[in-house]
């Protein structure tokens, strides 16, 4: 395993030469260099990319846009060893996956291992995390553990999603965009201001559509995949002296969306297959279903930020508060036969989260950073999650289960950078987490109506985390870096439990990661290239399965410690600017995992070894390769023309959840192009036509095997096209 680390190494400097003798990034009528941003979100101060000593991908909003997504799994192949996909059984939970570590549950009792993060605020469950992409001003995504720089900590790493602030002016922007299966697609952004130079305020609006893509074989008229989603938000910037702003959001957002339903592959063993005779894929056609319970799950959820930054003389505190009320009716088909066997019926979930942190910063050169070589922050965090779950289950007879689930999470942190001289700078960061979990449940009892509660479950879990690190600037365009974080992810309990015995706790995941990391510039900056190699262990691994409940009946998502492991591996990133307006952008992630002990038991009590199982959605490679051309007009009303395609390859992977050998899918590449033509003044109009997935590649994005139900594989959209017309005012 060690050699294959140090190949990949050499592989990737191979292709940085190969990048040299070609040429990348955004050109000088194009899209801004991705190093050139200046972050602040993950940061002590405003620093631009290339200077931080962190494995950081960050894009800005032109970049964010060329990806035609409507949410965070856009990102897929756009950042190293990166994968992001839908959980299917749960209403809006994504399955993240970074640096081989993936975090997914339908179940609110789970916190993620990768945070995600809007406008500053931590999102407490995965539940509702396919965020909306439209107005965003960038995308920070974070590799590695994080805690003593941003205010929740997370084992595996973070992602960023900044939204751009009213800007004072009377402006707005709009785009329509039409595309497969009847996508239909509006959105709008109104800027005006209210007090001149002291209060502003933006309005944003979003509604979109799209047909269904999965035919059913079985029962016409049902067919699933379409997408309904609204947005509504209003914000307001308050400026009334130099030294403090307040920035305000408030949002709402709906989606009354399909179910992503998929084609049944039941095996020998499985009930579809033994019971009923419904075995293997009985259908060799893509994208067909054969459910016969298609109800829409319908979510709702509003938010308010409110961000304040004073400045003190010498030192700013700033304040980041949120508050989110999320409300989900899920509708499953479990099995997703003909026949009904487990059907999920009006499962409903309601979230509410509130969220205060408290941050005092130094300034640069305000007096109390030592003349410009200590940069710090000490900051406080509380964070408070009420959540509940009703889980209405049909079989051959009504089963309820309800539980109820509240965390209060506190901590304090620090971070501080310390320059000992103009190039060489020593990093230091110290986290300490408190986590109060309660718990109550029902079990899962026959009738429309939950059974008694259960005796409550309580549990504090307390941690303490480290980050240090130092950085050495070979020259103003050349940095390279070490840095040691540890991480944490809090513990809780089973859910829904079959039973008081089954209503187990699970203790808190802990990380360690080492990272070393080179960030360079050539050729009068024209040549970017970064390369990072990094090792991470996880200890009390948490993980989540479906279960069927003892005697049928209902299901069960149960999370435990599973194990020990690692993952390591080199991630390379690259941008070469050539003259003329051509560029080339090529990111290449290895990964290598590895359990180092993980042992389950059988159903006689026998130990299992479990270590030569997959990781989830971990392919060994990921290749990204993205040209793009800009081609001045100039003549008349017309501006430029921009041409960029990208390729995408990732290696053989599992897309089940739990690594079972079910899981397992073939390597695949896509191919994507887009052409984009610029007019008006300052740009005041595009006109964007694209296709993704030209080669029309199949593969599954997910596999699950709910208990021994059945086998059911999602297959991807296949190819998609789409035209959009942006407007500025």
């Amino acid at each position: 395993m060690e050699k294959g680390i140090f190949s990949a190494s050499k592989g990737a400097i191979a292709l940085v030469l190969l990048a040299g003798a070609m040429a990348e990034s955004a050109s000088a009528q194009g899209t801004a260099d991705s190093s050139e941003i200046i972050v602040t979100g993950s940061r002590l101060r405003q620093e631009v990319v290339q200077d931080v000593p962190i494995a950081v991908s960050v894009l800005n909003s032109d970049q964010v846009d060329q990806l035609h997504t409507a949410d965070i799994r856009g990102l897929t192949n756009t950042v190293p060893n990166l994968t992001i996909s839908a959980l299917p059984a749960g209403t809006g939970v994504s399955i993240i996956s970074l640096r081989g570590f993936a975090t997914s549950s339908a179940n609110i009792e789970v916190e993620p291992g990768i945070a995600v993060y809007v406008d500053g605020v931590y999102q407490t469950t995965t539940q509702g995390s396919l965020t909306d992409f439209f107005d965003l001003e960038r995308i920070e995504v974070l590799r590695g553990p994080q805690g003593t720089l941003l205010g929740k900590n997370a084992s595996a790493g973070a992602i960023l999603l900044t939204r751009s602030r009213p800007t004072g002016n009377l402006e707005a922007k709009a785009r329509l965009e039409y595309g497969t299966y009847n996508l239909a697609q509006a959105q709008a952004v109104l800027n005006f201001p209210i007090i001149d130079g002291v209060l502003a305020g933006k309005v944003f609006g979003s509604w979109r559509h799209r047909g269904n893509w999965l035919t059913n074989v079985v029962f016409p008229g049902r067919d699933a995949g379409s997408e309904s989603r609204q947005s509504v938000r209003g914000a307001l910037l308050f400026t009334p002296t130099p030294d403090f702003t307040l920035y305000v959001t408030g949002d709402y957002d709906r989606s009354h969306s399909s179910q992503y339903l998929a084609r049944v592959a039941s095996r020998p063993g499985n009930t579809l297959c033994d019971t009923f005779g419904v075995c293997g894929i009985n259908d060799p056609r893509r994208r067909i279903i054969r459910a016969n319970f298609t109800d829409k799950p319908l979510i709702k959820q509003h938010s308010f930020t409110a961000n304040a930054d004073w400045s003190l003389g010498g030192a700013k505190l700033s304040s980041i508060t949120g508050y989110r009320k999320f409300r989900g009716l899920n509708q499953s088909d479990v099995e997703q036969s003909e026949f009904t066997l487990l059907h999920a019926i009006n499962q409903l979930f309601n979230v509410k989260q509130f969220s205060q942190e408290l941050r005092l910063a130094s300034e640069e050169n305000g007096g109390f950073d030592l003349d410009g070589k200590l940069a710090w922050l000490v900051a406080g965090y509380y964070g408070r999650g009420r959540s509940d779950m009703l889980q209405p289950i049909l079989t051959n007879l009504l089963r309820t289960q309800y539980q109820e689930y509240d965390r209060d999470s506190y901590a304090l942190f620090g971070h501080a950078d310390y320059s000992v001289t103009d190039q060489w700078t020593l990093s230091f960061g110290m986290r300490k987490s408190w986590d109060k979990v309660t718990h109550l449940y029902t079990l899962n009892t026959p009738g429309t109506v939950p059974g008694p509660f259960q005796p409550t479950q309580k549990a504090n879990f307390d941690n303490l985390s480290f980050e240090a690190g130092t950085q050495y600037k070979l020259d103003p365009d050349k940095l390279v870096y070490f840095r040691f974080a540890e991480g944490y992810r809090g513990g809780g309990f089973v859910g829904l439990p079959s039973s008081n015995a089954a209503a187990s706790q699970y203790d808190p995941e802990t990380s360690r990661s080492y990272e070393v990391g080179l960030k360079t510039q050539w050729l009068d900056r024209r040549l970017t290239v970064n390369l990072t190699a990094f090792s991470t262990t996880f200890s009390d691994l948490q993980r989540s399965t479906t279960q069927i409940a003892p005697g049928g009946g209902s299901f069960v998502i149960v999370t435990d410690n599973i194990a020990k492991a690692r993952t390591r591996g080199v991630e390379f990133e690259s941008l070469l600017r050539m003259a003329e307006g051509f560029s080339l952008r090529a990111n290449v992630g290895y990964l290598d995992t590895k359990y180092l002990n993980y042992t389950s038991l059988d159903s006689s009590g026998q130990p299992i070894d479990n270590r030569a199982q997959d990781f989830p959605y971990a392919p060994k490679w990921t290749v990204s390769v993205t040209p793009t051309y800009v081609i001045p007009i100039s003549r008349g009303f017309l501006n430029d023309l921009t041409l960029e395609a990208k390729y995408d390859y990732r290696a053989k992977q599992n897309v089940n959840t739990g690594g079972l050998i079910i899981g397992r899918i073939p390597k695949y590449a896509t191919l994507d192009l887009n052409a984009s033509l610029t007019a008006g003044n300052d740009d005041a109009y595009k006109l964007s036509v694209w296709v993704q997935n030209v080669t029309k590649k199949n593969f599954m994005t997910y596999i699950s095997n709910p208990g021994a139900l059945t086998v059911n594989e999602y297959d991807n959209m296949g190819r998609l096209f789409g035209v959009a017309v942006d407007m500025k005012f």
